[in-house]
């Protein structure tokens, strides 16, 4: 048996390192490493309850609006607020943005570079092997490739307008948003989406396809079990009626709504002081990165003691009645067609924007002590639960889409679907597995994300 170490995997946000182990070429067994630890749910100890999406949206500068969305919705829950529909539409125009430029960065500056050979002196790109596109067609992607880094700002800068920043907004808030757009910012905003919906149209979709003809042998690589989950996405009318519905779906069998007493974590092969047994959300462990029969700072996360895939393909199969997969193309074009509807509900609700209608109505006094917000990222189901003494924190827990994806092995002896998808494949060339790195980067890993200051406050007091 053959190990191949990936380290690190370039093109993402965080630490990531693969080891996969080779017989003959068939990789038998992998191992996911986030190699980070942050500790964002201890930080947030005894802190205000009202300063956790302050704080949790900036676990991610890609993804900061997702972590503020669901840290609110928890608030509006914890202060029994109704938000106002205006309040409603510019969360989710603001979040549906995030989605936008994520996806759009993702195909073209993530995971393209794997398909296409790049002009020298542009960074990030591996040795050139498995190049099937001539040099017409390779310069083609290589100009949207250029143009799309363009476009996603545009993204970010439609996002300001409402959010007042980008990343790491100031426009959401528990009870709505903080500021009526005047009709000018509407308009600047619309004017952003079309933009952005044209490239889409003309560019990314487009390009989608061609990379699924020219690869079509990705539909079979990077293969996992057809367990899929989503959370649902995009909040709007009385209650919490979902845009895109919430459920999972095993094998063929498709479960409307997710019950979130059944999501368990558990750290058995996780750099954790070793508790045996599964956890809550909110049950805080020590890290313990000298472990020595543990090899990732992400947890592992399961449903119904399942590990389950989560992001584009399971809401398009969930939503959609999308057939095919799980594979790396499979996830690659549900990311795709998942934001061409995205940007053209965000102009539908942009268009249902009043600038003086009211979009914040909020109470002063939490009237229960736990509480929960989910929502779907761009990555997939997010969840984040507190439970709060006297307006502050007593404990936080944050499940990321990551920790679903990439998952360690759990205690029930399952992997995670990022390395299911990697067992099985075939390596043609063990000195440039570039089959990893497409496999990999397909579910978009984001281990800031998946990781949550090794030492603890009172480690630190020691050394003083």
């Amino acid at each position: 048996m053959k190990e191949i170490k990936f380290s690190p995997v370039t093109r993402l946000s965080g630490l990531l390192s693969i080891d996969v182990f080779v017989e003959g070429k068939t990789v038998v067994d992998a191992r996911v490493k986030g190699n980070q630890y942050r500790g964002f749910e201890q930080m947030l100890v005894g802190r205000d309850i009202r300063d956790a999406p302050y704080f949790t949206e900036r676990i991610c500068g890609i993804c900061s609006f997702a972590h503020a969305t669901a840290s609110n919705y928890a608030l509006d829950t914890i202060f029994a607020e109704d938000v106002p529909v205006q309040g409603q539409l510019l969360r989710n125009i603001m979040l549906g943005l995030e989605f936008v430029q994520n996806h759009i960065r993702h195909f073209y500056a993530f995971g393209l570079p794997d398909y296409i050979e790049l002009p020298p002196g542009l960074p990030y790109q591996g040795p050139v092997v498995d190049r099937r596109f001539g040099p017409q067609l390779n310069q083609r992607l290589v100009g949207d490739y250029v143009e799309s880094f363009g476009i996603a700002a545009r993204a970010h800068e439609a996002q300001t307008i409402f959010g007042g920043k980008a990343p790491h907004q100031h426009g959401m808030v528990h009870g709505g948003v903080a500021v009526t757009p005047a009709a000018d910012k509407i308009l600047h905003a619309q004017g952003l989406a079309r933009e952005i919906q044209g490239f889409i149209t003309s560019r990314l979709l487009p390009d989608t396809e061609l990379l699924a003809e020219y690869y079509p042998d990705y539909y079979e690589i990077g293969t996992s079990p057809r367990r899929l989950l989503s959370f649902g996405l995009f909040r709007i009318g009385e209650g919490i009626d979902l845009v895109w519905k919430a459920g999972s779906v095993q094998d063929e069998t498709f479960t409307a709504g997710i019950d979130h007493d059944l999501i368990k974590e558990d750290v058995a092969s996780s750099w954790y002081e070793n508790v045996a047994g599964e956890l809550s959300p909110t049950d805080l462990v020590v890290p313990d990165p000298y472990r020595e029969d543990a090899y990732t700072f992400v947890k592992a996360v399961h449903y119904e003691r399942l590990p389950y895939e989560v992001g584009p393909l399971a809401r398009l199969v969930i939503n959609k009645g999308y057939r095919r997969g799980p594979s790396t193309m499979d996830r690659i074009i549900a990311r795709s067609l998942e934001v061409k509807e995205i940007i053209d509900l965000i102009l539908g609700w942009l268009a249902l924007l009043t600038p003086s209608a009211p979009v914040l109505k909020r109470n002063e006094t939490p009237v229960q002590k736990e509480t929960l917000g989910m929502t779907d990222a761009p990555r997939g189901a997010l969840l984040h639960q507190a439970i709060v003494e006297e307006g502050l924190i007593n404990r936080y827990g944050i499940i990321t889409p990551t920790m679903w994806n990439f998952s360690p092995l759990n205690l029930y002896q399952s992997h995670g679907p990022g390395e299911a998808a990697l067992i099985g494949t075939i390596i043609e060339d063990p000195d440039n597995p570039v089959e990893i790195g497409r496999i990999v980067r397909a579910f978009d890993p984001c281990l800031s994300c998946g990781t949550h200051l090794i030492r603890l406050k009172q480690d630190r007091d020691k050394n003083t």
